[in-house]
């Protein structure tokens, strides 16, 4: 569903119009202070400890989740302009090169899921790798009938926003993908890697976000599969419109990273 909304979207506006529909309600923000991470850990504490039940929310006292890795990602927060809420976040954990203690959630916890005959997860410790993660979308911002057990939508919502508003929700996820995305090609990054639901990454396909299988699905809060990307296979299969937003993000995150 999430694939054939875009594409629809896509299909009625040129390149221009759908970055302006969407950029006229949301904006992308580098989470790159103590309180801005404060408050991308408290959207992920609503999501994965309160509401899913995927943590344990007792471990974390002050309502804010987070863990070891956060140390070395960058965190995005999509802020929903007129409300000022946070919408989702989401964060590209990237470990160092050099450092022999430094690694993925993945690698920790789902290394076994990789087929080293598609792809060798340990031979790429010299790499410049990273992997998406922690992607959380407000309640708020998600469907109550269908989307209680995941962690961001793929459809729609049912609070009150404007009918322009709701046109754009459905890219909520695709707007916290294309950010890492843009952090990861502006990063120069070789590979990025995510867990993900097999019909998540063939909907996202619809949209020329080309993740490739590496590895068979487990049970990961819920049914998930090992999936990495390249910065050509990404740059080179996205769909046109959905290249024009994955641009204006990258305009808004370039100065806030400190690369322009």
């Amino acid at each position: 569903m999430l694939g054939f909304l875009v594409v629809c979207l896509v299909r009625t506006m040129n390149e221009q119009q759908l970055t302006d529909h969407f950029t006229q309600y949301f904006s992308l923000k580098l989470a790159d202070t103590e309180e801005l991470r404060q408050q991308a850990y408290r959207v992920r504490y609503d999501v994965y400890c309160e509401e899913l039940a995927f943590e344990d929310k007792s471990q974390y006292p002050e309502k804010m989740e987070f863990d070891e890795f956060d140390a070395y990602s960058d965190h995005l927060l999509l802020v929903h302009k007129s409300s000022g809420l946070n919408v989702g976040t989401v964060r590209l954990v990237q470990p160092s090169v050099s450092s022999a203690v430094e690694q993925l959630p993945l690698e920790k916890f789902a290394g076994h899921a990789f087929d080293r005959d598609i792809f060798d997860l340990k031979a790429l410790r010299d790499k410049k790798r990273c992997e998406v993660s922690r992607l959380a979308v407000s309640k708020h911002f998600r469907r109550r009938s269908g989307e209680q057990s995941v962690p961001f939508t793929t459809e729609g919502v049912d609070v009150l926003f404007t009918d322009a508003e709701l046109r754009n929700f459905p890219y909520i996820t695709v707007s916290l993908y294309l950010g890492v995305a843009a952090i990861f090609e502006l990063k120069k990054h070789e590979y990025s890697m995510v867990m993900m639901e097999p019909r998540l990454a063939r909907r996202v396909s619809r949209l020329g976000i080309m993740w490739r299988a590496a590895g068979e699905a487990i049970e990961y809060h819920g049914l998930r599969a090992p999936f990495y990307i390249t910065r050509d296979i990404l740059l080179n299969n996205m769909k046109p419109g959905v290249r024009g937003l994955y641009e204006e993000l990258k305009g808004q995150l370039k100065p806030q990273l400190g690369l322009d």
